[in-house]
């Protein structure tokens, strides 16, 4: 069995009721944390998720907000002895890694880090029965969305990315599909700069009118005009049955 659950929800910035994006994918019970925005602790707890329980850890892409909890949760995780593999590109690693030896999280007392680059094989990680691929994706410079394996089911997830033909290609042989919904058209019409790095609500429901994936999850949201969220679920009416509307600490079944 397969299940999600979200940590966060939000864009960049987060809103009154939405944190920065992040979720868990859970598999087997083993737990694999899809980037690290702050607070990682306090959510996994509010999940009834025993943060020691995070071993594999994947960081989509450079961006602040989804990496600047990574030396908390390494804190977290002093006299632990807990291995901790992180999964991303070649200058995301490097990132991290500078950053980890900024706060001195290299030494003895923390756990011992593994760096994998996602780019390395074809699966980065295969593990009882669940075989991970990174997706290159539109956003920044190496960034990726993730392609989930397990028996006969697959998700795709895409995190930030504006609409590319590797990640279409991929969502449509994909049973599930959380995408980049960072806004309605009509604010992207308002911040057309957007369109470079990022997916609307009105062109992700266009993207997905076949009959695959099966289930398509928005995310990502940026909600800082009035009523924008209103403006999103309209967009994506089209959807229908198809859509799964995710709110921070909701859990899917897969």
């Amino acid at each position: 069995m397969a299940k999600i659950i979200f940590l966060g929800t939000s864009a960049s910035i987060p809103s009154h009721k939405r944190d920065n994006a992040s979720f868990l994918f859970v598999y087997k019970k083993n737990f694999f944390l899809i980037d690290c925005p702050g607070s990682i602790v306090y959510k996994l707890k509010k999940v009834g998720v025993n943060y020691k329980k995070i071993h594999n850890i994947i960081i989509t892409h450079h961006h602040p907000d989804h990496l600047y909890g990574l030396p908390h949760f390494i804190h977290t995780l002093a006299y632990t002895k807990t291995p901790l593999y992180i999964f991303s590109n070649k200058k995301t690693i490097t990132i991290i890694k500078k950053t980890i030896k900024l706060f001195g999280l290299n030494k003895k007392d923390f756990p011992c880090l593994h760096y994998i680059d996602v780019f390395r094989k074809e699966i980065f990680l295969s593990q009882r029965g669940l075989k991970l691929k990174a997706i290159p994706n539109k956003h920044i410079s190496e960034s990726f969305g993730i392609l989930f394996l397990w028996k006969n089911k697959s998700l795709l997830y895409s995190s930030d990315t504006t609409i590319c033909s590797g990640i279409i290609q991929t969502a449509h042989k994909s049973t599930y599909l959380i995408h980049d919904c960072t806004a309605s058209s009509y604010f992207f019409k308002k911040y057309p700069s957007l369109y470079k790095m990022h997916t609307d609500a009105k062109s992700l429901a266009q993207i997905c009118s076949g009959k695959l994936p099966k289930k398509i999850i928005p995310f990502h949201f940026l909600l800082l005009n009035r009523k924008e969220e209103n403006k999103i679920k309209k967009e994506l009416k089209p959807l229908k049955d198809k859509l799964i509307y995710p709110c921070d600490f909701y859990s899917i079944t897969l």
